[in-house]
């Protein structure tokens, strides 16, 4: 079965790439079901008598009641393709799976005013009415990535007796715990995240919608599903489909969506919120009152812009001492994990002839890369990261997730438990392990900014070195909200998250410092933290940075970003404007990675005030910003010196060789079970 372009993209945007069905690889169990049934567009009433969109798939031929796993996703794409989230799998092996979307979105009655729109007692009314399902034997499990993985915590939450195990993969919806003021991915470190939500919102999760006819039944809306396109139109692209920057450049902010004819969406509220504003308390987000004991799979991967928000989540519960929770951070970009699974059930011809369906070059392109990604050899952008298959297996994932289900939903006597509590891809290293996150050996390590030596090269400003500067220094760069220095790589959700930052670094409003070439390799694994002193010619201004991986051709690969409104200096319920001619502090976090510094290597910093469309721009006046349209160009200033030490702070594993070697046991152990 084809998907149309338009679900593959709404995938694409937010969550796994799906992708057609083909027989499963060896290595897995043997299958104990060949065929299934269907039963499509149900209406499962919720409690204010809601009905939501679900879909029923129970093996054919299996005899008494069978465990389920629940699904439940925003996305139209995620619902009708064969293979979302694995499902095959689950159903080859005995396991009943339901496929929900969520209230107000796709044929789901309602509005979804909110992000996540009830998705905690609506997940807890799905959980009730599988357990008084004829096949159903009241043992329910969860999996999804992306917003399929934001609304398990929630529905974990409920403490349902059926709920015995989870499995939230890329998970953003993170909000109120100690030390995350992100609201969901929706800022970093202030700055609005609006490059990913304004599409996200207005293709895939918008409060205005064609509604069904009232009192519609199961045979009409199978025929309208099959009739239409149940997905908005991306508007931020061209007639050929590539991207349209100046639909990013209008102005005010918050008008954007309207100007475009969008249909209104929650962002139009949200993008008037400020990363404190009280209102946010009416998004129903992942928070220290969402607690839950229900076992978890914690996973995302390195180039997963929730990267912060899952290891940040999975610290609270480890500082809580809930039982039963584990961390996955695995190779890749965003649900990449769910990509490797996909495309190896893919033949050469269902690959091919999606190929063919793409509108332009550009699209094929990137359709290309995905069906193309491959954890043996794991490949994206201008990155290379070597074996990043999970237990060095070529189903790791997929055998990961089902031996989870079969312990806990039948109590299979398996090794899945004793698995080390937090496990990391390490690019250029391989898989590492340990109790406890961040790695309990970690040595945080200051990378001082100094003036540059004769080795650096014309694009330096300056140095990293782990020794102080010696005299202060004032790097200056002019940043125009007119011409704002352009993304390049990170961001979601596509493979060419990481690229050679040179184009970019190569402009005159981005400051670079470069570390000496590494005589020996440097590894870092965890939170990244970049500590400056700025000033500016403006009352407000940001300023972004990047960590950045130097070969010794000189290609430069991002790693890891972050962004910061200096307003928020004293804190993201304050508004503190700058003084001209005084310098200040500001710590710029949110930022994770993973990777092993070559020998050779230089390790960089890029530093601007704007990565833009990923992050709103700032437009320097002071003022709220997002109902602003004239703009103030800053002369911005990074301090760096004996008393203003702006320096970076990189999470070194000074024992990699043990935790490798910790990893490398067990995978060899959990090779060796048999399912």
């Amino acid at each position: 079965m084809k998907q149309s372009l338009v679900a593959r993209v709404a995938v694409a945007l937010g969550g796994a790439f799906i992708f057609a069905t083909a027989c499963f690889a060896a290595g897995l169990p043997p299958d104990k079901y060949t065929k299934w049934t269907s039963d499509d567009e149900l209406f499962v009433p919720m409690k204010d008598g809601i009905h939501l969109s679900t879909d029923v798939l129970l093996p054919k031929g299996a005899t008494g009641k069978l465990p389920t796993i629940l699904i439940r996703t925003p996305y139209y794409g995620e619902k009708t393709a064969p293979l979302g989230d694995m499902r095959q799998l689950w159903l080859r092996q005995g396991y009943a799976v339901v496929v929900q979307n969520e209230r107000g979105l796709v044929l789901s009655e309602g509005t979804y005013r909110t992000y996540l729109q009830d998705a905690k007692s609506d997940g807890n009314d799905t959980l009730n009415w599988i357990v008084k399902q004829p096949w159903s034997d009241g043992k329910i499990a969860t999996i999804g990535c992306s917003s399929s993985g934001d609304t398990q915590p929630l529905v974990a939450a409920n403490n349902n007796p059926a709920l015995l195990a989870t499995v939230p993969a890329g998970t953003w919806a993170v909000g109120s715990i100690p030390g995350n003021h992100t609201q969901a991915v929706h800022y970093r470190g202030g700055v609005p995240y609006t490059g990913f939500w304004l599409r996200w919102y207005s293709q895939l999760a918008t409060s205005e919608r064609m509604v069904l006819p009232p009192d519609s039944t199961q045979a009409q809306r199978l025929r309208l599903k099959t009739s239409f396109d149940l997905v908005a139109r991306n508007l931020f692209t061209t007639d050929s489909g590539t991207v349209d920057l100046s639909k990013y450049m209008l102005l005010p902010s918050a008008s954007i969506l309207r100007k475009l004819g969008s249909a209104e969406t929650p962002y139009d509220a949200y993008l008037t919120y400020g990363p404190a504003d009280p209102r946010w308390a009416q998004t129903e987000f992942v928070t220290a009152a969402t607690t839950s004991p229900t076992p978890a799979l914690h996973i995302t991967t390195i180039y997963d812009p929730a990267a912060v928000e899952t290891t940040r989540w999975y610290r609270y519960l480890q500082d809580q001492g809930v039982p039963n929770q584990y961390l996955i951070v695995g190779g890749g970009p965003h649900c990449s994990e769910f990509t490797d699974e996909y495309n190896r059930e893919m033949t050469a011809a269902d690959k091919a002839q999606q190929l063919t369906e793409a509108p332009n070059a550009e699209a094929q392109a990137a359709l290309a890369a995905r069906l193309g990604f491959d954890l043996r050899d794991m490949k994206f952008g201008d990155l290379a990261g070597g074996d990043a298959r999970y237990a060095g297996d070529d189903r790791g994932w997929a055998l990961l997730a089902l031996r989870w289900f079969n312990h806990y939903l039948r109590g299979a006597d398996n090794d899945v438990t004793n698995m080390p509590k937090v496990q990391v891809y390490v690019m250029n290293q391989g898989w590492i392990s340990g109790g406890h996150w961040p790695f309990s050996s970690t040595h945080f390590t200051n990378y001082y900014l100094r003036e540059p030596s004769r080795s650096h090269g014309a694009f330096d400003a300056g140095a990293l070195s782990t020794s102080p500067a010696d005299h202060a220094v004032q790097d200056e760069f002019t940043y125009d909200p007119g011409n704002p220095t352009p993304s390049l790589g990170g961001n979601c959700c596509g493979m060419d998250a990481a690229l050679d930052q040179r184009p970019v670094e190569a402009r005159k409003d981005v400051l670079v410092y470069s570390s000496e070439p590494l005589a020996e390799p440097v590894t870092i694994a965890g939170p990244i933290e970049a500590d400056l002193y700025i000033s500016s010619s403006a009352r407000d201004t940001d300023f972004m940075v990047k960590l950045v991986d130097v070969y010794p051709d000189g290609k430069a690969v991002n790693l890891t970003e972050g962004a910061f409104r200096v307003r928020y200096r004293d804190g993201y319920d304050k508004k503190a404007l700058m003084q001209l001619g005084k310098s200040y502090e500001i710590k710029i976090t949110n930022m994770v990675t993973a990777v092993k510094f070559q020998a050779g290597h230089r390790i960089r910093l890029d530093v601007s005030s704007s990565n833009f469309p990923t992050f709103e721009r700032n437009l320097n006046t002071g003022g709220n910003n997002f109902d602003e349209t004239k703009w103030v160009v800053a002369r911005n200033v990074v301090h760096h010196g004996p008393r203003e030490k702006s320096h970076l702070v990189l999470p070194v594993i000074p024992d990699i060789d043990s935790k490798a070697s910790a990893y490398a046991a067990y995978a060899s152990r959990w090779r060796g079970e048999r399912d």
